[in-house]
């Protein structure tokens, strides 16, 4: 027996006292499973007939149970539902399993200058968030990051606003006129969009609604332009299936920090407004390569419409994890314990859209040097 085959059966003999007395109660029912290692994960193969019921609450279990227990040898992706595989055997009994993703190791920290940053981008064309996890827009469009004050949110806006700077063009929707305007200020980009009272120096006006305003007309813009794309590569194209790339252009995004706020003191028919093309921009415009990039505290169906929210591929949550700040973004969590790495930009991230990853799983965002 190899050192390699040695070290995952005692791993698997280490899983099963983990999972015989905190999943079952009688020691008769141990001989009821078996477990299979993968590169990608884990799967739990119960040997039929059982004494015990397969459900949703069962799986959520032993991911819970093994969670904690597997780290850091290993880091378990929460899947967005309950995962149920095919075995290919000829035992009747065992032609199924219960599914658990899982990489080997934790994901690390990047802490790096922004020229290696962009270098892993040109590298891969994709944005790094960690050693081993990237963002691919165009297989996985727009992101939403949520958490509380002092969470690292507004740091990693700043981040990823200086790398879509350098590889495309950007816009900058600040209704504080904070971080995220005075970055892009700094950088000499021109579309900044941030309170009058902000720029004009005068402080008795607030953000109101001529602020929204002025944020529809700005993403109106953009909207114009992702219907200008959409009609030249229709007519420009000879292929089905192609979007912004074949014709040269460069991707679009879009930045609106503190999404909430935008809404404070306008009307209805205006924050109707400002939704609704909230919505065309998220829903349309992956094939033009318009990408929305939206920060809040929290993404409540008051702020972010569900088919917006349902249409954002990237989701990050930072800060305390808990299921009542994660239901919003999450909801598929429940009561669903992770294991964070702990510090500031520290959380839980979901990418949908892109195969190599299949669910939940702890962020540490970068750190630029």
């Amino acid at each position: 027996m190899g050192f390699k085959q040695k070290k995952t059966n005692l791993m698997l003999e280490y899983i099963k006292d983990v999972l015989r007395y905190i999943l079952f109660s009688n020691s008769d029912q141990n001989a009821e499973y078996d477990l299979l290692l993968k590169d990608d994960g884990m799967i739990f193969v119960p040997i039929y007939p059982i004494t015990y019921v397969i459900d949703e609450a069962f799986y959520n279990k032993i991911f819970n149970v093994l969670n904690l227990a597997l780290t850091p040898e290993y880091t378990l992706i929460r899947p967005l539902t309950m995962q149920v595989v095919v075995l290919e055997t000829a035992n009747l009994s065992q032609e199924r399993g219960l599914f658990f993703p899982m990489r080997k190791g934790t994901a690390n920290r990047l802490n790096e200058t922004m020229e290696q940053i962009i270098q892993r981008f040109y590298q891969t064309g994709r944005i790094p968030i960690m050693d081993i996890i990237d963002w691919d827009f165009v297989k996985a469009p727009h992101a939403i990051i949520t958490g509380v004050s002092g969470s690292g949110k507004s740091y990693y806006m700043k981040v990823l606003f200086q790398i879509c700077s350098i590889i495309g063009n950007s816009i900058a929707i600040d209704p504080k006129g904070s971080d995220l305007a005075r970055l892009a200020h700094k950088q000499g980009n021109e579309d900044i969009v941030i309170p009058q009272f902000i720029s004009s120096g005068n402080g008795e006006q607030g953000i109101g609604g001529k602020f929204l305003q002025d944020v529809i007309k700005a993403l109106k813009n953009i909207e114009s332009i992702m219907y200008e794309r959409q009609s030249r590569i229709y007519q420009n194209s000879d292929k089905v299936s192609t979007d912004y790339r074949e014709l040269g252009f460069k991707p679009y995004f879009v930045f609106i920090d503190e999404l909430a706020a935008l809404l404070t003191g306008a009307n209805k028919a205006v924050k109707d407004d400002f939704q609704n093309t909230l919505t065309r921009l998220i829903v349309l415009g992956r094939e033009a390569g318009i990408y929305l990039i939206l920060a809040m505290q929290s993404a409540r169906a008051e702020y972010v419409p569900t088919i917006v929210r349902d249409s954002i591929s990237l989701r990050i949550q930072l800060g305390r994890i808990n299921s009542e700040n994660t239901r919003f973004l999450f909801p598929e969590l429940n009561e669903m314990p992770m294991v964070p790495m702990g510090g500031k930009g520290t959380g839980i991230i979901s990418i949908a859209g892109d195969s190599r990853y299949s669910g939940i799983e702890p962020i540490a965002t970068p750190t630029i040097i």
